[in-house]
């Protein structure tokens, strides 16, 4: 990074130099040796860096090199005596992996229903096994909150009669959008109202 920085103001210097160098040049004749001139030591200032890179550049590709193994073999050290205590940070990462994966599938079914159904807000929960060896899920159940942003009418009630899902019939296509996307059956999908 320092060479490159020194490339750029070494860069800039030579260029305001023949810049000044031309405009104090005092004829056409002299203009032309001026020029010719100044253009080889912008070539000399442009070469220089590249033949020093050239020269010592492979030894600081070899010291980048070893730096990287010196920390490398002692972050590998820490590991091994680490030993116990890695296949409890290796569960802790898997649980962690699992609540990251459930709240981005949580996310990802709510934009997706948000998308087919605009006017409808959404607000997913799944319950699942994931297998991350294997990139298998197994939803167990899927429950999605629904607030409609449309006026809805006021349900007759009547006393002494049960009141049957009617919930689950008024949004019937979300639930096989939902089931058909996610690849789960329509049982497993249960529906409520989200409380405003």
């Amino acid at each position: 990074m320092e060479k490159l920085k020194a490339l750029v103001a070494t860069l800039t210097t030579v260029l305001i130099f023949i810049s000044a160098v031309e405009i104090l040049a005092p004829d056409k004749k002299m203009k032309k040796y001026i020029s010719f001139v100044l253009g080889l030591i912008l070539i000399s200032a442009i070469l220089n860096p590249i033949v020093e890179f050239i020269t010592n550049g492979e030894n600081s590709i070899l010291q980048g090199i070893e730096n990287y193994e010196t920390v490398f073999s002692k972050n590998e050290n820490k590991i091994n005596t680490d030993g116990a205590t890695s296949f409890e940070s290796t569960r802790d990462s898997e649980d962690a992996r699992k609540k990251a994966f459930i709240s981005n599938f949580n996310k990802n079914c709510d934009s997706m229903l948000k998308n087919k159904f605009d006017n409808m807000t959404f607000k997913s929960e799944v319950d699942c096994d994931v297998d991350f060896n294997n990139v298998k899920i197994n939803v167990k159940n899927l429950k999605i909150g629904i607030k409609d942003k449309n006026v809805r009418r006021i349900e007759k009630v009547e006393i002494g009669k049960e009141k049957k899902d009617t919930l689950r019939d008024e949004y019937k296509d979300v639930i096989s959008y939902a089931a058909s996307e996610f690849d789960i059956s329509e049982d497993k999908i249960e529906v409520y109202m989200l409380e405003e």
